[in-house]
């Protein structure tokens, strides 16, 4: 077991939960279990985060994160940050200051304040952007601004750096770092977004028409439109499945040794929303393969399904009727609006999401590299929902940053070698339709060689329900998760 954080809070009692909340967010990525305290223990390391230190109170055996109420104020402000500045050495859009909480013994400028804004998603909630379904980075605050993609990470790990110094100044033992399922140092969330299944030639060939114009006309690729046609070709004359390609996902992820989340669309009140019926008996038989082979099976759910409470919970009970009861669930393109979803998962019984992700562009949306419980700001309290967030898409790659062969194999390497740097976890998705060869040439390697590439360097390539259990295992610790617990 690790050693406890003992933390002292001096803050209004309007910002407890939200302060504990964050607390408990950074500490359970790093194992550190956390009890909170009104007073200072009377030994053993512990934390302040307050305005002003007492001189009685013993300090050598803390570190002191300064609470400055100003940094707050975008509570009721929805205007938007215009600038990054440094503090301590880290970027920050609230740069308020306390005197005497310096460095190496603390954070002048408060880190907790500036954490939630990136949680809980702020600006995209309350921001220019509000209102909107889809968020793009080429409009976020990252972008406009220059905030690292990383932000909340960096703020973990300095806090990381000061804690493992107290806890050695203070020969207090250790905190052990925490490991993922099956003693993995880091672990990637494997998921098929089944957005197209093909349902007779006509189809299939209508389909790889569309594949040539995008091919020529969006990406001016003429290469890959060839491809695409010989592998259309190929594929129609050994009688395989150019474009749903879901049991040779399962056969070959099943030889592997790894499982991946499938999410299935049933709603349809969209243009974008997917070709196939769920209604259908034979689409029915074919999805079948999922739960039967024990993959984990989630709700992709529609377009505009977040619109209407009652369009999200339809579409749940419909998959649970048709397939069987999903526990976990990504957006179609990405698209809802923030509360509406967690909210309206709470409600249905989905335990996990993975749709906070930016389309156009790899690595966090929130700022972390870890699962999270985003923020309920009506009721002062986490979502029962657990986000892992989405880090890499095929989509992404080839539609939006038009990488390819090993110029995408490179992003993909480097997004892998920073989330084993932080011993995190986050989930990728790869489409089923690039699997056939008549799509995306080359980018079912890619998607093998990544699973082979974690597998190498001591990561664990899994499903969203394996992740799921374990994170929900660690909360105990925590009482932001543990509703009811007292806190001492």
């Amino acid at each position: 077991m690790s050693v406890s954080l003992h933390v002292v809070l001096r803050c209004s009692s309007e910002l407890l939960a939200k302060v504990r909340y964050v607390f408990d967010t950074l500490c359970m990525a790093r194992g550190i279990p956390v009890v909170y305290l009104s007073e200072p223990p009377h030994e053993g390391p512990w934390l302040l985060y307050g305005a002003v230190k007492e001189p009685y109170w013993p300090l050598g055996s803390c570190v002191t994160l300064a609470h400055c109420a100003e940094a707050w104020s975008f509570l009721g402000n929805e205007q938007e940050p215009s600038a990054v500045e440094i503090a301590d050495g880290l970027a920050v859009v609230f740069p308020q200051r306390a005197a005497e909480f310096d460095l190496p013994l603390g954070i002048s400028f408060d880190l907790v304040a500036n954490a939630f804004y990136f949680l809980s998603s702020w600006t995209e909630r309350y921001g220019p952007a509000k209102g909107r379904t889809r968020h793009l980075y080429a409009n976020s605050i990252y972008a406009r601004i220059g905030v690292p993609l990383d932000i909340v990470d960096q703020y973990l790990d300095r806090l990381s750096a000061l804690l493992n110094a107290l806890f050695e100044r203070t020969k207090a033992g250790q905190w052990n770092h925490p490991v993922w399922p099956q003693g993995a140092g880091y672990a990637l969330v494997l998921s098929h977004d089944v957005d197209f299944l093909p349902s007779g030639l006509l189809n299939t060939l209508g389909q790889g028409a569309r594949t040539v114009l995008r091919h020529l006309v969006r990406q001016h690729d003429p290469v890959d439109a060839v491809r695409a046609v010989a592998g259309l070709a190929r594929a129609l004359v050994r009688g395989r499945d150019p474009y749903g390609c879901i049991p040779e996902i399962i056969r070959r992820e099943k030889k592997l040794g790894v499982r991946s989340s499938f999410q299935v669309a049933v709603g349809h009140r969209h243009p974008n929303d997917v070709n196939y019926q769920i209604e259908s008996d034979e689409t029915c038989d074919y999805l079948k393969a999922i739960p039967d082979a024990g993959f984990d099976l989630c709700l992709h759910g529609s377009y505009r399904s977040t619109e209407n409470p009652l369009w999200y919970t339809e579409e749940v009970a419909l998959l649970t009727e048709r397939l069987g009861r999903p526990l976990g669930s990504r957006q179609h393109f990405l698209s809802f609006d923030y509360d509406a979803l967690y909210d309206i998962q709470e409600r249905a019984g989905i335990q996990y999401d993975m749709s906070m992700g930016f389309p156009d562009r790899t690595g966090p949306r929130a700022g972390f590299s870890y699962p999270y419980f985003p923020y309920c700001l009506a009721k002062d309290r986490p979502y029962d929902v657990l986000q892992i967030s989405l880090f890499l898409m095929d989509v992404t790659l080839r539609g939006y940053l038009c990488l390819k062969g090993v110029r995408a194999w490179e992003v993909i390497d480097a997004e892998l070698s920073a989330l084993r740097q932080k011993r995190g976890c986050a989930s990728v998705v790869w489409h089923p339709i690039v699997f056939g060869g008549a799509r995306d040439p080359g980018y079912d390697q890619l998607y093998w060689r990544m699973i082979d590439r974690v597998q190498e360097t001591e990561g664990l390539a899994t499903d969203g329900r394996t992740i799921n259990d374990h994170w929900r295992g660690r909360t105990k610790n925590y009482s932001s998760f543990n509703r009811g617990r007292a806190v001492g």
